[in-house]
């Protein structure tokens, strides 16, 4: 989609509009409070994060953040309470055109008395993978999948799931006094997934790297800025990944090598390449993982690769307000000459609509240039 097909979609980008809900009502058209600020900042392999500004409901005789009318006024500090339901949309024009990119609940609020200014409330939170993140676990499963793991660390949080069947079966997954967000990230790292929460359903699997590009902006026209940056630091010609296979009593060494990136643009060198061909030796980085069988080493060596390689071609850049831009989809970025101009990976995307409009901020990266 271009953006002259963008512009019709949005409505030639007028009247940046949002719409925060907040236990299912529109503080905006429902309770009638000034918002001023309002951002969404989505991430993989991690909780995405909202936070908004009411402005205008401090009143100074009751010394209280009030709403409503003066028989029916509503304290803001219970009607925020922490793990109140929270959805944000975004978009342009009528409110029921907007795009939700986030559903989660309140966790923080703050606010700033300072001589002759009005205080402001600040209300933030995280989206419902924040329940990953409490406490530490120790369990472990039988001959499991780590897929199997994620599916039961996931089924208390009651979502709806996309989870990708991951192999081989082992004998035992222990999680050891971990924070079931960093034993579900781990799990997912040594099988070279992501994972996150979109539009209420949890996603864990493959990165989509390989798909069409959804978007197409080019330079000074829908994109602001975009600093990329190369960088042959942690590039690595092979990885090759050193297990025990006690079924069949030997050693056993999983190998990825330069080529075996996923997302490779056609005609262009990946940071493997180039560090091959920059240095005499071959970088090489070798590891001793728990791993057991053949296709479990191989697995563990192209994540590592995959890995290193995300991190040949990283950069920042800025648009007018696109709700399309989240993680895990492919842009192209055009009109930024011959060598930059192409389709990159978005790792991350921050959305933000303030007194200065709708602007959407990304973080995107390739293995090839």
């Amino acid at each position: 989609m271009d953006l002259i097909a963008l512009e019709k979609k949005h409505k030639k980008f007028y009247v940046p509009a949002f719409k925060v809900l907040v236990n299912g009502e529109d503080l905006v058209r429902d309770i009638f409070l000034t918002v001023t600020h309002v951002e969404v900042d989505l991430k993989q392999k991690s909780t995405a994060r909202f936070s908004f500004t009411v402005a205008n409901a401090f009143d100074w005789e009751t010394r209280a953040f009030l709403a409503g009318e003066t028989e029916q006024q509503t304290d803001l500090l219970e009607m925020f309470a922490f793990g109140t339901p929270v959805q944000i949309y975004f978009g342009y024009g009528d409110a029921g055109n907007l795009t939700q990119l986030f559903d989660g609940i309140i966790t923080e609020i703050s606010t700033n008395f300072t001589s002759g200014d009005n205080p402001e409330l600040v209300v933030s939170g995280y989206d419902q993978l924040f329940g990953l993140t409490t406490g530490k676990v120790t369990r472990f499963w039988e001959d499991s999948t780590d897929s199997d793991a994620v599916t039961e660390v996931l089924s208390a949080l009651g979502l709806t799931t996309d989870i990708q069947s991951t192999s081989p079966t082992k004998n035992r997954i222990d999680q050891n006094q971990e924070a079931d967000m960093a034993f579900v990230k781990k799990l997912a790292e040594r099988n070279g997934f992501t994972f996150y929460l979109r539009e209420g359903s949890f996603y864990f699997g493959p990165r989509k790297n390989t798909e069409q590009a959804i978007i197409e902006i080019a330079y000074g026209k829908g994109l602001f800025s975009f600093t990329p940056e190369l960088n042959l630091a942690r590039q690595i010609e092979k990885v090759e990944v050193t297990g025990w296979s006690a079924a069949e009593g030997k050693t056993i060494i999983g190998v990825a090598s330069k080529s075996d990136e996923t997302g490779r643009d056609a005609g262009r060198r990946s940071g493997s390449e180039q560090i091959a061909s920059a240095l005499n030796n071959k970088p090489t980085m070798r590891v001793r993982a728990s791993v057991h069988t053949q296709a479990e080493a191989d697995a563990r060596a192209k994540s590592i690769l995959e890995e290193r390689a995300q991190e040949y071609l990283q950069g920042q850049g800025e648009s007018i307000g696109l709700p399309e831009i989240v993680p895990d989809v492919n842009i192209a970025l055009n009109d930024l000459g011959r060598n930059f101009s192409k389709t990159y990976y978005v790792k991350d995307a921050k959305h933000s609509v303030n007194s200065s409009g709708y602007r959407t901020t990304f973080s995107v990266q390739e293995t090839t240039l």
